[in-house]
């Protein structure tokens, strides 16, 4: 629990994450939008929630482009993190920056692609999440690059740079982009570490509780899906993963890479029984994959509820409201890709981290 100092220092941001937190969508609201009709109707509910002023760039009758639904979700979800982090700082500031660059993360991975395939610039800022008045890397030349070794010299100045150039020779080997992709994400989660280690007390406490959950939940999909999915080598999948985070380690990476199963694993990392796999039971193969990801996803939200729920004047507070927003906002996506498919409700409700209440 936080000091009396700390309980002053916390007073405004957690009030105002509070104020946030009211603004994600309630059990009735999610239940309106399952059942709605259409992707129509599924916006028509989404604009009278906190979601209505993110969606005016939508032209009103017309069926909106995915992509784009999709961007504005994310940047509303963006721009939040960005309110949270306002009234704080100093090290916790720091680390709420360092958790909102994972959507210029995301975009740049998206640049990448773009120029990649050979897109035009336009296309490729259609792509990109709006981050608003927070640029913080140089886009409108970015998306003109005309070749990846030409992006990745563009890059100089910027903390994205030695990982791009240490990834480059095997991205010139292999041709693909998946070790510059693997490079900055490992960068961007040291990062995260970086950031959690340098707060002190219960605000590292809690970060270690939320994000470092969050490292041991992406190193072990990581692993799998580098088994599963790429059919890599061990000493392959050991290079494509983080080395060490709050629970997991190489020696963990290397039994994933060699066969162990997900249940005795999760088991081991998060204890007995406490991550609900049932959703696995029978399912091999790749099948394995979204189940596995779902699970590990709800663990975490339910993470992100109980802090919600406890002592309100703490870091935890902050980083448990930053949790359900993001999972509320890519969860919408699913939605709204599913009323384009026109899936029913108990479909869609499968493939949502947000199952129940």
């Amino acid at each position: 629990m936080a000091s009396g100092w700390d309980a002053v220092t916390y007073s405004a941001s957690t009030a105002r994450v509070r104020g946030l937190y009211s603004r994600l969508l309630d059990a009735s609201t999610w239940d309106e939008l399952l059942r709605a009709d259409t992707l129509a109707s599924a916006l028509y509910i989404l604009r009278g929630t906190g979601y209505g002023p993110a969606l005016q760039r939508l032209e009103q009758g017309e069926a909106p482009r995915l992509d784009l639904l999709e961007g504005l979700l994310v940047a509303h979800a963006a721009e939040n993190d960005r309110r949270a982090m306002r009234l704080t700082r100093g090290s916790v500031r720091a680390l709420l920056f360092v958790w909102w660059r994972q959507y210029e993360l995301e975009n740049l991975k998206t640049v990448f692609r773009g120029v990649d395939q050979g897109l035009a610039p336009q296309q490729i800022e259609r792509l990109l999440v709006p981050l608003g008045e927070h640029p913080t890397l140089p886009w409108e030349s970015l998306v003109q690059e005309v070749s990846v070794p030409g992006l990745v010299e563009r890059m100089r100045g910027t903390h994205y740079i030695n990982p791009l150039r240490n990834a480059f020779p095997a991205y010139q080997r292999l041709r693909s982009l998946f070790p510059l992709e693997i490079a900055l994400d490992i960068r961007y989660y040291r990062d995260i570490t970086a950031a959690i280690h340098d707060l002190g007390g219960a605000d590292r406490d809690d970060a270690r509780h939320i994000l470092g959950t969050w490292l041991d939940m992406l190193n072990i999909l990581w692993a799998y899906r580098h088994r599963v999915y790429y059919h890599m080598s061990a000493e392959e999948i050991v290079n494509y993963t983080m080395w060490h985070t709050e629970r997991t380690d190489t020696r963990l990476i290397r039994a994933i890479a060699l066969g162990a199963e997900p249940r005795e694993v999760v088991d081991q990392v998060f204890g007995p029984g406490r991550v609900d796999l049932t959703a696995l039971e029978g399912l091999r193969g790749e099948a394995v994959m979204p189940a596995l990801e779902l699970a590990l996803k709800g663990y975490w939200r339910e993470l992100a509820r109980r802090e919600m729920g406890g002592y309100p004047f703490k870091m935890g507070t902050i980083l448990g409201y930053l949790v359900l927003q993001e999972i509320e906002a890519r969860d919408l996506v699913t939605v709204l890709e599913a009323k384009r498919m026109l899936w029913p409700p108990e479909r869609i409700r499968e493939y949502l981290v947000r199952r129940t209440e």
